[in-house]
């Protein structure tokens, strides 16, 4: 519980820090009196609308992003027993891409919930081409490189659509590949949170395969549970929460792969009743933190949110490789 309030403190800090931090100048107090003062006066002045209709919004992404992008990446290193499985590796973030780049180089209009389902819709099709192919690959390993294959398939198509399209579409694309919590508005919290409940529902519903997993699917099999069934709604579960971060704040990368270990690592522990809720907390801390960085602190330039991010998981993903004395 030491840990979890820890954890929690944390968040809520950064979380309120996201509010203050801006472009704008506001106040501490001018801050306060907006959030607890919503109803007053001052409603519908710049101030205010700055920090409902943006910094708020932009917070609850980050925290939302978070979370679903560590859940995601817990799932596929449980399920593949590999501790470099992620959204990314297994291409289920390049197939959201795929999916986004198709909406908005074609130049639908269907607004975020169009967005959504073209980033599920991608993801998707990458996840039912592996679950096709795993009845032939029985191999976790071979099924990472049928992902890695799934995501250069589709990152080479994406880069044809942009070699081909208007300028205006690509410069649209480009902007949304470059990551940002800024874009999530009232409107589209529903969905969002929908989706990651969605996810996190699955992801709880599944764990006592995921704990059994860790022994192999024999291993599995003989505690009486479906491994096949099991597998496929974690599978589904990932794939929801990867696709709607990547819809709504646009491809991130390594926060999926690096959360989980640095959960493990606090905690301890590979219980997943204690490893879920803690890579919730974590990747939402650790996305706040990236968001953060990308406006610009301490007299730093703004950066782009998805290089932020990289910077921040790659030196985790290369320090689970080392052997444990090296560490």
């Amino acid at each position: 519980m030491v840990r979890f309030s820890i954890l929690i403190v944390l968040l809520i800090s950064v979380f309120s820090l996201t509010l203050f931090q801006g472009s704008a100048e506001i106040s501490f107090f001018d801050v306060l009196n907006i959030l607890f003062c919503a109803g007053s006066a001052d409603a519908g002045t710049a101030e205010w609308r700055i920090v409902w209709d943006f910094r708020l919004p932009r917070a609850m992404a980050a925290v939302l992003a978070g979370a679903s992008l560590s859940l995601s990446g817990l799932l596929l290193q449980s399920i593949f027993r590999n501790p470099l499985a992620g959204p990314f590796v297994l291409g289920i973030s390049s197939g959201a891409s795929l999916g986004v780049a198709l909406f908005l180089l074609a130049g639908f209009g269907l607004g975020s919930l169009g967005l959504l389902s073209a980033a599920a819709l991608g993801a998707m099709a990458i996840l039912v081409f592996i679950a096709f192919f795993s009845k032939f690959i029985p191999s976790n390993a071979g099924l990472l490189v049928l992902g890695l294959m799934a995501a250069y398939f589709a990152d080479a198509v994406v880069s044809i659509l942009m070699h081909s399209t208007n300028a205006d579409a690509l410069r649209g694309f480009v902007s949304w590949g470059f990551g940002s919590f800024g874009r999530l508005r009232w409107e589209e919290l529903p969905y969002f949170a929908f989706c990651a409940l969605a996810g996190l529902i699955l992801a709880v519903y599944c764990i006592k395969y995921l704990n059994a997993i860790a022994l192999g699917e024999d291993g599995a099999k003989s505690l009486g549970i479906n491994v096949k069934q099991k597998r496929m709604l974690s599978l589904f579960a990932a794939a929801v929460l990867a696709a709607a971060a990547t819809a709504f704040c646009g491809p991130i990368g390594f926060i999926g792969m690096a959360t989980p270990h640095l959960a493990r690592g606090f905690f301890n522990n590979d219980n997943q009743r204690v490893l879920i809720p803690a890579s919730l907390l974590t990747g939402a801390l650790l996305a706040l933190v990236a968001g953060l960085l990308s406006q610009g602190v301490f007299g730093m330039p703004p950066l782009p949110l998805n290089a932020v991010a990289s910077l921040m998981g790659a030196p985790v993903v290369i320090w689970v490789l080392l052997p444990k004395r090296e560490r």
